[in-house]
């Protein structure tokens, strides 16, 4: 049976993935825009890789990208992987969708969108579900 924790936890992974590619993508073209003129010619390509590092709105979610892989390994050993895998990434999905529109990202067609994150949720409610059928 998928305790509250489990469950909980599994979503928790789903949110850190797909809450911050949208977010990394979105600071990765901030710091394209915003990046000061390099010193010279031939350090740009260093001044560059500088200049995304120094940006807290790539770094910090990476880092909070990274914070849900530790907690999905962890997650891994506490339930089973037939579960674990399709809700986290599927939660993942429906996150980075939902995201993408919170940040103003354009959405060709919002409604297969909302149609999609909606057949997602359904299908990871029928994996729980079904997860505490077969134990």
């Amino acid at each position: 049976m998928v305790s509250a924790f489990e469950a909980a936890s599994l979503i928790l992974v789903g949110a850190c993935w797909g809450c911050t590619n949208p977010m990394m993508r979105k600071g990765f073209v901030d710091s394209k825009a915003m990046k000061p003129e390099p010193p010279s010619a031939g350090g740009s390509t260093i001044w560059d890789k500088l200049a995304v590092l120094v940006n807290f709105r790539v770094w910090l979610p990476y880092a909070i990208n990274q914070l849900g892989s530790l907690l999905y390994y962890k997650t891994l050993g506490d339930s089973a992987m037939t579960m674990s895998v399709p809700v986290c990434n599927a939660t993942a999905v429906a996150f980075s969708s939902l995201t993408s529109v919170l940040l103003g990202e354009r959405v060709d067609q919002p409604g297969r969108a909302a149609l999609g994150v909606l057949s997602v949720m359904l299908g990871v409610a029928i994996c729980m579900h079904s997860s505490d059928q077969t134990t």
